[in-house]
């Protein structure tokens, strides 16, 4: 398995081998953060037997534009993870690993609906767009670990998170992003109004 660590950004390492159950994960665009802890996901999978992790979004057509569009890159991508896991059903959007794990990509109406299934994983994508009674429903029902993305462009309830003795917050910009082009750095960077370069090109 430890050709898969090979040539893994900073950020990989910081989630993954993390010590702390809730792990949120605080970026500027195009830190890298959803590619990077999706792409830690499925060398989660393929070290475990049997395992569910579950990919949330705020909803189907948003999952659709990131996260799981990021998954499907990751995959195709991948010569060793084509191996491991098979193509995804684009109606389930599930990728069933040879260890028996599966993640799979969803997103729940409302706290009710998040009462369903368990899991050893669990990724919020955009938290900011989640409800908090969803995420405390989905995190009882999680065993292991939480992962937590978002750009910090309002507080919400992960900014509460953070100063709790079990959670690990986790800051990136563009700059942690080596799949980034120099010409979309500069970008990046140029950004001219300052509060808005606080919250995209610094990640605060």
């Amino acid at each position: 398995m430890n050709q898969t660590l090979i040539n893994k950004p900073p950020l990989f390492f910081e989630n993954k081998e993390s010590d702390k159950r809730i792990n949120i994960n605080q970026g500027g665009t195009s830190s890298g953060k959803t590619y990077t802890i999706i792409d830690m996901l499925f060398c989660i999978g393929m070290e475990g037997e049997n395992q569910v992790i579950t990919v949330v979004g705020q909803d189907i057509p948003n999952l659709k534009k990131g996260a799981y569009r990021d998954a499907k890159k990751i995959w195709s991508g991948s010569e060793l993870y084509q191996q491991w896991y098979s193509k995804p059903n684009e109606t389930d959007r599930i990728f069933k690993c040879k260890t028996g794990s599966i993640i799979e990509f969803t997103s729940y109406q409302d706290e009710q609906d998040a009462k369903s299934g368990k899991r050893d994983y669990l990724f919020l994508n955009e938290a900011n767009g989640i409800d908090y009674k969803i995420y405390w429903q989905l995190t009882i029902r999680t065993r292991k670990k939480i992962f937590i993305d978002y750009n910090p462009t309002s507080r919400f309830w992960a900014h509460d998170l953070a100063s709790d003795k079990d959670s690990k917050l986790i800051i990136s910009d563009h700059r942690h992003n080596p799949y980034l082009t120099q010409e979309e750095h500069d970008r990046i960077e140029s950004i001219e109004d300052k509060e808005l370069f606080k919250v995209y090109a610094r990640g605060l």
